[in-house]
């Protein structure tokens, strides 16, 4: 199975939101640049986790962007779902491939139960791990962390 580069640039930035963030807004070329992904490919790849509604936005100076669910609430199995779509190590397991005889051996391939168990493996891994897991990893390593919101005192 071979998670896109979409997916994975999409935990890295759920994680940088919830991590550097602090639950306010984060600003995408802040993300960018921890990150190192492009600003462009950032938009295209939020644009799918806002319509999943993993992701919320607010515009405006102090606008950016923030979870639109608590961290521990989002998983890896989400966002990844969201960037690519379902989970499938093998063709013969996505919707109806069996259906429209794209395998000559669907119906009695006896291969195919590993494939079933080999999804489901992964399907419970990856929604077993959420972003709270992630920021709990990166504290416990030592990241420093980067508020985005910047404070300002009137007196």
């Amino acid at each position: 199975m071979r998670i896109t580069t979409t997916s994975r640039y999409g935990v890295r930035a759920l994680f940088d939101v919830s991590y550097h963030g602090g639950g306010e807004p984060t600003q995408i070329k802040d993300i960018s640049r921890r990150q190192k992904i492009s600003q462009r490919y950032l938009e295209q790849i939020f644009n799918k986790l806002l319509k999943a509604g993993l992701l919320k936005s607010r515009r405006g100076p102090r606008g950016g962007y923030m979870l639109a669910k608590d961290s521990s609430e989002i998983s890896v199995g989400d966002i990844i779902q969201a960037a690519q779509g379902p989970i499938v190590p093998v063709r013969c397991l996505g919707e109806d491939e069996c259906k429209r005889g794209n395998c000559d051996v669907c119906q009695g391939c006896v291969t195919r139960h590993v494939w079933k168990q080999t999804q489901k493996i992964l399907i419970d891994y990856y929604n077993s791990v959420t972003i709270a897991d992630l920021c709990a990893t990166a504290r416990k390593e030592g990241l420093s962390r980067e508020l985005d919101h910047k404070y300002m005192y009137f007196i």
